[in-house]
């Protein structure tokens, strides 16, 4: 049961971090690169999604979509 918990757990984050960066960089965790074992360690370190997210961002010098391009309802 724990470990579904964990799984479970996980699993939002990712989505989080998923969809976060579909909104502000228009890209997908695929797109990025990323491995399951690199967002685990993340996750595990308490980071949240949006933290990643900007982190990530700032890390590679991505360009945010512009705000009037972004989807209603899911600026930041």
């Amino acid at each position: 049961m724990e470990a579904l918990a964990i799984n479970k757990s996980y699993r939002g984050w990712r989505d989080a971090v998923d969809m976060r960066l579909l909104q502000i960089y228009c890209i997908t965790i695929a797109d990025a690169g990323f491995d399951e074992d690199y967002l685990i360690g993340h996750w595990q370190s308490n980071e949240g999604p949006i933290e990643f997210v900007e982190w990530f961002g700032k890390k590679y010098d991505l360009d945010p979509i512009p705000l009037p391009i972004r989807p209603e309802g899911r600026s930041s």
